[in-house]
């Protein structure tokens, strides 16, 4: 099998992430073919992120999606999908392992009971997983809906990239928080975003969540309606994700991409 590995010559951690899939490639057998254009004569292609992903499986080929992990640090684990990003894209399903490889990397807290304020996450405005979407007046009309909803302020929290790149954001119903994202769901009694990978972390520490769109990689274990409180069983949901992300060492070895091809 061809694969066309893309990356930008100016983005370190593409260049990176290039070499390790190549070197996995390799070893399972595949021919591959490194560039930096935008463009691929092969089938199978790989790629940083959705904003190119989109456009290569628009002229039809089939993209494996190379992004930031879902748990813990996300800049030390690679999330792999087909097709698509998040939520949207296409994974194996996880082998049997009884959660032993999420119990040997993440923790989770039970859920909790109680909290001060509802805690409204923003995220960084032109996200590829916003598919164009501006989510200033959601996130005007989520704070004043929820506040009545549950009863308790909104506290928002803008993504800490909005700052760095100069835009600011203030909602007429809520307090912008000024704390770290541990600190605001330490005392979050309900945890809201649109699809933000914050979700996740939201869940891990116990926080009932809402997610409004289905690309959330915690949709399956959060609600989808203001005013829900939802405690599921989130244990085989744990036990899953972390299969779904991958260190260097295991792209590079091919073990992760084992997986993604279906070779086991």
């Amino acid at each position: 099998m061809h694969i066309t590995l893309i990356s930008s010559p100016r983005a370190e951690h593409q260049l990176a992430h290039q070499a390790v899939l190549a070197a996995g490639f390799e070893k399972l057998g595949f021919d591959v073919t490194l560039t930096h254009g935008q463009a691929a004569r092969t089938q199978h292609v790989a790629c940083w992120g959705w904003r190119l992903g989109q456009k290569l499986r628009a002229a039809g080929h089939d993209v494996l999606v190379i992004e930031r992990g879902y748990l813990g640090d996300r800049f030390a684990w690679t999330s792999l999908a087909w097709n698509g990003l998040n939520g949207h894209g296409e994974f194996p399903a996880a082998p049997v392992d009884g959660g032993e490889r999420f119990r040997q990397h993440f923790s989770m807290q039970p859920w909790k009971e109680g909290g001060d304020y509802v805690l409204l996450m923003g995220q960084v405005p032109g996200d590829a997983s916003l598919q164009g979407k501006d989510l200033m007046p959601w996130y005007e009309q989520t704070a004043e809906r929820a506040a009545a909803a549950y009863g308790l302020p909104v506290k928002f929290r803008p993504h800490p990239l909005t700052a760095r790149k100069g835009i600011k954001q203030q909602l007429r119903m809520a307090t912008n928080s000024r704390g770290t994202l541990s600190e605001d769901l330490a005392a979050a009694a309900v945890a809201i975003c649109y699809n933000s990978n914050s979700a996740v972390d939201s869940v891990l520490a116990g926080v009932p969540t809402v997610t409004a769109d289905a690309g959330s990689m915690a949709w399956n274990v959060t609600a989808h309606k203001l005013g829900e409180i939802a405690k599921p069983d989130r244990e085989q949901w744990a036990h899953d994700l972390a299969w779904k992300q991958w260190t260097l060492a295991e792209i590079e070895s091919g073990a992760a991409l084992r997986w993604m091809v279906g070779y086991d």
